[in-house]
């Protein structure tokens, strides 16, 4: 068995793609037998922790992302115990900002493996620096490949993300492994009257958005498909779970559009209750162009939803067209139309359903869990220590 360090800006309480990736994996990996410590950041929401094994930094809060606090390398005498004490197999970051240099740091002092997971097309999020974007996508870059690198093996969401990452002259393997779904816990869930909770009349199609309100979403390509699937169906509702910077500008467009009376804004919802929404809705509609991962496109699948999503790299690694999901193009008009033709058709849409969970069971979380397994394991058997690299943090730290 295998014992684990974890390290990850992003954990619960904050609600994001990488904190179902951390958590789905660390459940998992703790199913099978092994030892998992996680490394994250102190939230101001966090509650006490259920189970031992999580130790947090020292973290500031950040005005523009308040949702978001930054970790600092600074940290109690129990975690700096954990970092140089406890006996680890495999470190494995998933980011390469503070705390994974941390970790870096901590697998050159100790001499231990180091995996990297790059989750997030950064190149992609430079809108939120206030800089050029060419300098900021040059920075980006540059990051992306220096940082990972730097790692033992890389493991990517999506093969998209794989070749994005040799693009960027990244030489190390890359392995791809999606997040798993959880298939037991979506099935696990009790069923709830969510249209009832948010006044959507019980006979009305209802599309559904789950995820961050940002702009990198795509969200007014949803608001002007709308637009479209009411003028030919009027009685349509679309319920969006989730929020982030772009809320605001979701409730102008909503004015400026008169759709105020069929858009519901649920904010943000436990996992529970955002798989009850998708079981509840009609269609998932995603219009996602810089995804790594359908991660939520799989769960809708797995709630047997089909899905309708603009014709993205992630989203074509998870949906067959025309078979357990629909994909169009970004544009008005055919995303419509294939909303459209779903409403329309109960047999194509309950064929579709049917399919879109078959689908899912094919990326569950235990099967995602064990190829993560024979990662660690072959980079354990053949790690060779790196004399010479002993960096560490021990004459800096508070």
């Amino acid at each position: 068995m295998l014992s684990i360090a974890l390290f990850s800006e992003c954990y619960h309480p904050m609600r994001n793609g990488v904190v179902v990736s951390v958590s789905s994996f660390a459940h998992m990996l703790k199913l099978m037998g092994h030892t998992v410590t996680i490394f994250t950041a102190h939230h101001p929401q966090q509650l006490p922790e259920i189970n031992e094994g999580v130790y947090r930094f020292l973290s500031v809060p950040v005005p523009s992302r308040a949702r978001y606090p930054l970790p600092l390398p600074v940290a109690s005498a129990e975690v700096w115990s954990a970092l140089e004490e406890l006996p680890f197999d495999i470190v494995h970051a998933n980011s390469p900002m503070v705390l994974g240099h941390v970790a870096r740091a901590m697998t050159q002092r100790r001499n231990l493996p180091f995996i990297f997971t790059y989750h997030t097309l950064i190149e992609e999020y430079g809108h939120y620096l206030p800089l050029p974007q060419g300098l900021t996508r040059r920075w980006a870059v540059r990051v992306s490949r220096e940082f990972s690198n730097s790692a033992d093996h890389i493991i990517a969401p999506s093969e998209h993300v794989a070749e994005r990452l040799r693009f960027y002259r990244v030489t190390k393997p890359i392995s791809v492994i999606p997040t798993g779904i959880d298939i037991d816990l979506i099935d696990a869930v009790p069923p709830a009257d969510i249209r009832a909770r948010f006044a959507i009349p019980a006979a009305a199609p209802l599309l559904l958005y789950a995820g961050r309100l940002a702009r990198e979403k795509n969200l007014p390509r949803l608001m002007s498909m709308l637009r479209i699937v009411l003028s030919e169906e009027p009685d349509t509702h679309m319920l969006l779970v989730g929020g982030g910077p772009f809320e605001e500008e979701i409730h102008t467009l909503c004015a400026e559009s008169h759709l105020g009376s069929r858009v519901h804004m649920a904010g943000f919802l436990p996992r529970e209750q955002v798989f009850q929404c998708m079981r509840a809705a009609d269609v998932f509609v995603f219009a996602s162009l810089t995804e790594t991962q359908g991660l939520v496109v799989g769960e809708a699948m797995a709630c047997g939803t089909p899905v309708v999503a603009v014709e993205a790299e992630a989203e074509c690694e998870v949906i067959t067209s025309g078979v357990d999901g629909l994909l169009v193009p970004n544009a008005d008009e055919p995303f419509a139309e294939a909303v459209l033709t779903l409403l329309r058709d109960r047999a194509l849409h309950d064929a579709m359903g049917h399919r879109a969970r078959l689908r899912a069971e094919n990326l569950s979380a235990r099967l995602r869990t064990e190829q993560l397994l024979e990662v660690y394991q072959e980079v354990v058997d053949n790690y060779t220590p790196h004399a010479g690299e002993h960096h560490f943090w021990a004459q800096d730290k508070c």
